[in-house]
């Protein structure tokens, strides 16, 4: 049996625990509850990062209270009026939560298995207590992530859970990789801030990947919803010409999918990754108000998402 990796202290993403089992290796980051690095067989199943420098744009974390954003950072809940802090200044959003930059807890800790845990402390924005509780676990298909969150205030909160990771096949660009989604419906966006508009069919469009398909140079920064589900659960995949690359499957909590093809500047980030991000909720959900979780006092709500390898039969 392998020896279970120290873990990495007084990183720049905090500490970094080591998992290791079934052929996989992981690794989590405590802030932000980050998956840095995954692989199996010593292949890489998503884009991993150096953990001792700055984590690059959102990769591995985990997102709440909202996946996405909040259209200015203003939404109404329950009569309030509510102003977030504008994360996403360029644009004039509040950006992907409020625990991206947050140290988690160890809970636990041991060769396949680690937990998680923060509390979301009641501010001028968001006025409510909410425990995030995060497990990765290595199974024999791939690295599954539980989250939990549970209600510890006295009023209902909004919330919506996301993740980021960037999932990666063989080769350098996501121009390479076929692409597979099980999606009919893709949420459209207006100008350079990325405003939500109408969610229409993606028959007949680009941005239909049904059947696999290759992504070429398609842009794609979108949230895709109408999955259809296979035993309670979503498929996405990405493989390169051989079948050969990696697949996340998430529950039926997450009826919607952030998509995007990491366009980027610097060449290290630009296209070497597909972000595939389940989400509770589309976005600007606080604003619409659309699939929304009404968290009662002592409530709790569940999601769950795991990342595996694809394999050519």
């Amino acid at each position: 049996m392998a020896r279970l990796a120290l873990p990495l202290k007084d990183t720049a993403n905090g500490t970094v625990l080591a998992l290791q089992a079934h052929g996989f290796t992981a690794q989590v980051a405590t802030i932000g509850a980050t998956l840095v690095s995954l692989e199996y067989g010593g292949r890489p199943l998503v884009r991993a990062f150096d953990p001792h420098g700055p984590r690059p744009v959102f990769a591995g974390a985990i997102l709440a209270p909202w996946p996405n954003r909040v259209i200015d950072g203003s939404y109404r809940w329950e009569g309030q009026e509510l102003q977030l802090p504008l994360t996403e200044p360029e644009r004039g959003h509040a950006l992907h939560g409020l625990v991206v930059d947050t140290g988690f807890e160890i809970t636990a800790h041991r060769a396949d298995f680690a937990q998680l845990r923060t509390v979301i402390a009641p501010s001028a924005g968001y006025p409510y207590e909410v425990q995030l509780v995060i497990e990765y676990r290595l199974e024999a298909g791939g690295l599954r992530t539980f989250a939990a969150a549970t209600n510890l205030g006295t009023g209902t909160a909004p919330f919506g859970w996301g993740s980021h990771a960037y999932l990666v096949a063989p080769g350098k660009k996501a121009d390479e990789w076929t692409f597979t989604l099980p999606a009919g419906k893709v949420h459209l966006t207006e100008g350079p801030r990325l405003l939500p508009r109408e969610v229409v069919g993606v028959a007949g469009t680009e941005l239909d990947f049904r059947s696999p398909k290759l992504i070429g140079e398609v842009f794609i920064d979108h949230a895709y919803t109408s999955l259809a589900a296979s035993a309670g659960s979503c498929r996405a995949a990405i493989t390169d010409a051989n079948g050969v690359g990696s697949h996340i499957t998430w529950d039926e909590a997450c009826p919607w999918v952030q998509i995007h093809t990491a366009d980027r500047d610097d060449p290290a980030l630009d296209r070497t990754g597909l972000a595939i991000e389940p989400m509770t909720c589309p976005p600007g959900g606080y604003n619409s108000g659309q699939d929304v979780i009404a968290l009662a006092p002592g409530a709790s709500h569940e999601a769950s998402w795991l990342i595996g390898p694809v394999q050519p039969r």
